[in-house]
């Protein structure tokens, strides 16, 4: 029975994404289920409704181009109905999986931001005052996206940042707005509250491709595609965690060869995302054209941009190099002149568009002239390469086997030339450390070893090409055409009735089933057992997902994948029933919304005046990007101690509530100890998560200083050595100033400059990883001692670790450097049950231990304190 053979590959789909931990962070193992049992009942809704006429199972291609048409104007005709039922109940469910995924509150902030949108599109007014007033709408959204960074953004632009346009477009075309049932279907489609970076679906295509085959082809496919989606999405795990270079390996030309071609795999991840989405609409009867063909195979400019990303070609085809060819057209521009012109102006709009895409997805509008240069330079080719398309004629090569070489040729030089351009888009200067490796010593073995990899592929696809091409001869011959096949056989039915599937629909579940069959098989225990602990350690790490704790690492990040770190918050409800911890989704859920960018010389801060939750708690920042109280003032109030403590995501108090972080409660500690109110203490909040010891100096020369503090608490755990080369290599390399003068000893002794390659610099600094954190703690003291603040240096270990050797590393290095070290290990007291899952961040009850603790640090060693500061005395004015 089809039905039930589909619901056993959804079955094992789920299993896969579950052991896998597929897109995890986008919580798309509880969407994917909410989908599953919407299949479920979607399919066995009535195939007809009161008043329509009995229809068969299948619906051709006259159908689907009379349904359209029918949506939009004029009565419904049967074939069209038949399907009415299941569409209602697939807008239905889009509405509901916003509210399930996002919460009550941000959800309805979703849905009634899109209301407004729709409403609007509804409104009886002409066509022009229609589109100013979603321009108008739009203006006012993009002013809140700017002024109020809330977590539900990335899902209202994704759902209509592009397909307004198409659904006005195609309103306007029709002369009459659609039914409310496929607005709501079409903007809230299923699978987007999961995959803010979601491909455009153009809304004639939405609605002509519905059940213009038989269903159950339809829902094969689906499947098909899921599964493809699935593997591209392991293939890119493992190629971001185990292929790519870091970036510290950037300068020998094998690397970075290596390095352009893998970053250019990378692409994978977004086609597994719109496989996945085109897969799961098809169960919905949405039978959707391809998103990608092929596109490592392209073997010409105009060739890579009709097979990547289809959806977004013929986007700015229809919108943007059409509408300019014919008004070119128009003026009397000669046709050659007209398209090449319209190219160039495509490429312009993407240029202009992703930055769109990434103000709504990530909130910042990034126009770079890197990008300009390479998007401009890319369509001048595009352009180029269509004209002598139009004028050349085709090439007819006598011998087959030359034709496959010529093919493989140019299929392998348009791979090497699209990565070199993915390369320059994700590492700006990406030429500079070619034309650097070039100029090694081991520059020539290493080109060699290249162009002999090359060669290998070339013959390899040229052996391929010549077999297929003999294959096609030898079907022609035997009078089987390229479109012939196994027999197929209409469904009379929706196959609840004993019909007899088709033989095509036959062999896909088998393959399919056999396929995810092996893989759950490959991770079973039973499975397991045979083979030796190393590859059992290796096969559980990439379950996991590895290339989520490379993405705050070395490793590079493309322009897909940073938009794709858009978070998705989940409301209680998904949190309740799904719960997922450990680092990683802090980090993707929490960090990332609480953060922004900012410059080379602190790689992020917080944003200012954000008010959020983490974890079910209030977490709010102030207007000087600090976790601290609003009311707080550059000025020091009169009678005043104030204490700056600079730290990490523990000192920043991620995962409680702003009250209940450490310094908060210290400094009521302080206070409550003084005999009397001679003078009161206040402890400033200025620790960062993602931060580093240099960022942190950085950090207090740039902030802390301004606020007049007369101690500096200083706060190390376990990790202090970690990223200690990455943020100082990464301003060697940019040319900037160092921060001071023993920074700038360590580059001088690490002997790197801006002219060396990235990757060397990292390289070479790496191994001075002491010296560096030196460098650190001398130029914190010495800025102490500048401001007459008191330095402290204060250890805080994270129980579960062991931190012997790490502390008799680092004590020595802050007691010389000038620090008044003190230890608070030992906090916890014993007690267990402070910590989350598996995160190291400290509960509310774990900071009041910290505050205890540093405040009987404080009481025995008055030093940590200026004089007339200290718990007994009056404070200094």
């Amino acid at each position: 029975m089809p039905f039930l053979a589909l619901l056993l590959e959804l079955s094992l789909i789920l299993a896969v994404v579950y052991s896998f931990e597929i897109e995890r962070l986008r919580h798309f193992f509880p969407v994917l289920c909410v989908i599953v049992a919407g299949f479920a009942i979607h399919a066995w809704l009535p195939v007809q409704r009161k008043g329509t006429t009995e229809t068969d199972g299948s619906v051709d291609g006259t159908g689907a181009a009379s349904a359209i048409n029918s949506h939009f104007s004029g009565p419904v005709p049967a074939k069209s109905q038949r399907t009415d039922l299941r569409l209602t109940f697939f807008a239905l469910l889009g509405v509901g999986c916003v509210l399930f995924v996002l919460g009550i509150v941000n959800g309805l902030s979703v849905l009634g931001i899109g209301g407004l949108l729709i409403g609007i599109c509804y409104l009886p007014v002409t066509h022009p005052w229609r589109v100013g007033l979603l321009i108008a709408a739009a203006t006012l959204l993009v002013a809140l996206r700017v002024v109020s960074p809330f977590p539900f953004w990335p899902v209202v632009g994704s759902m209509f940042m592009f397909r307004l346009i198409t659904f006005v477009y195609e309103s306007y075309r029709q002369q009459k707005t659609p039914s409310l049932v496929w607005a709501l279907s079409y903007f809230f489609m299923l699978p987007n509250t999961c995959f803010p970076l979601f491909p455009i679906v153009d809304f004639k295509t939405f609605v002509a491709t519905r059940y213009d085959q038989d269903e159950w082809l339809v829902y094969q496919r689906g499947v098909e595609w899921i599964v493809r989606g699935l593997v591209h999405l392991l293939i890119y795990r493992f190629m971001k965690a185990y292929v790519v270079p870091d970036l510290s390996e950037l300068y020998e030309f094998t690397r970075i060869s290596l390095f352009a071609a893998t970053n250019y795999a990378l692409y994978l991840q977004v086609s597994g995302h719109f496989h996945l989405v085109t897969g799961l609409l098809h169960l919905f009867g949405f039978n959707l054209p391809r998103t990608h063909h092929c596109y490592f195979l392209a073997s010409s400019f105009s060739d890579i941009w009709r097979r990547i990303n289809i959806y977004w070609k013929d986007f700015m085809a229809k919108y943007v190099f059409y509408p300019s060819f014919y008004a070119f057209r128009r003026r009397g521009l000669s046709i050659s002149y007209a398209m090449f012109v319209s190219v160039l102006l495509v490429f312009l709009s993407t240029w202009v568009l992703h930055s769109w895409q990434t103000f709504w997805l990530l909130g910042r509008f990034p126009l770079t002239v890197n990008d300009g240069c390479l998007w401009l330079g890319t369509g001048l080719l595009v352009a180029v390469n269509s004209l002598l398309d139009s004028r050349r004629h085709p090439v007819v090569y006598q011998s087959p086997f030359l034709r496959a070489f010529v093919t493989s040729v140019q299929t392998v030089g348009m791979f090497c030339l699209v990565s070199i351009f993915w390369s320059c888009w994700t590492k700006p200067g990406f030429l500079q450390l070619v034309a650097s490796a070039l100029e090694r010593a081991d520059a020539v073995p290493g080109i060699a070893r290249v162009l002999m990899v090359l060669l290998i592929v070339v013959g390899l696809g040229t052996i391929l090409l010549w077999l297929s091409g003999q294959r096609e001869e030898g079907k022609q011959l035997a009078g089987v055409t390229e479109s012939g096949g196994p027999l197929k056989r209409e469904v009379t039915g929706p196959g609840r009735d004993g019909a007899v599937v088709d033989q095509t629909f036959r062999r896909s579940v088998s393959l399919h089933l056999a396929f995810l069959s092996l893989m759950i098989a490959f991770i079973s225990p039973g499975f397991s057992g045979l083979l030796p602990d190393e590859f059992v350690r290796a096969i559980s790490q990439f379950r996991h997902d590895p290339t989520l704790e490379l993405a705050a690492g070395e490793k590079l990040q493309s322009y897909y994948e940073d938009l794709n770190t858009a978070a998705i918050q989940a409301g209680p409800l998904l949190s309740s029933l799904f719960t997922v911890d450990g680092p990683q989704q802090r980090q993707g859920e929490g960090f990332l919304k609480i953060s922004r960018q900012a410059d080379v010389y602190q790689g992020v801060e917080l944003i200012p005046g954000i008010r959020t939750e983490l974890d079910g708690q209030p977490f709010s920042v102030n207007e000087f990007g600090m976790r601290d109280r609003n009311s707080l003032t550059f000025q020091k109030p009169e009678g005043t101690c104030r204490i700056a403590v600079v730290g990490s995501s523990i000192v920043m108090g991620y995962g409680v509530a702003d009250d209940t972080v450490f310094s908060r409660q210290f400094e009521n500690l302080l206070n409550q100890a003084i005999p009397g109110s001679a003078h009161r203490f206040e402890v400033l909040n200025f620790g960062v998560g993602k931060q580093w010891a240099v960022q942190r100096t950085v950090r207090i020369q740039r902030k802390v200083f301004g606020f007049s503090p007369d101690a500096v608490f200083y706060f190390a755990h376990q990790d202090e050595f970690n990223e200690l080369a990455t943020p100082l290599a990464q301003l060697v390399s940019y040319g900037k100033e160092l921060p001071s003068d023993p920074l700038k000893e360590v580059a001088t002794q690490a002997g790197v400059t801006s002219r060396q390659p990235p990757g060397e610099v990292l390289s070479r600094l790496t191994r001075f990883n002491e010296e560096i954190l030196r460098a650190c703690y001398l130029t914190i003291v010495d800025e102490c001692r500048r401001f007459k603040a008191v330095p402290v240096w204060i250890y805080l270990p994270v129980p579960g670790a062991d931190d012997r050797e790490i502390r008799e590393k680092l004590s020595p290095i802050a007691t010389e450097a000038g620090f008044i070290v003190c230890d608070l290990s030992g906090w916890t007291k014993g007690e267990t049950g402070l910590f989350p899952g598996t995160e190291y961040h400290p509960n509310a009850h774990g900071h009041t231990l910290i505050a205890e603790a540093l405040l009987n640090q404080v009481q025995s060693n008055p030093k940590t304190l200026p004089e007339g500061c200290d718990l007994n005395g009056t404070t200094a004015h």
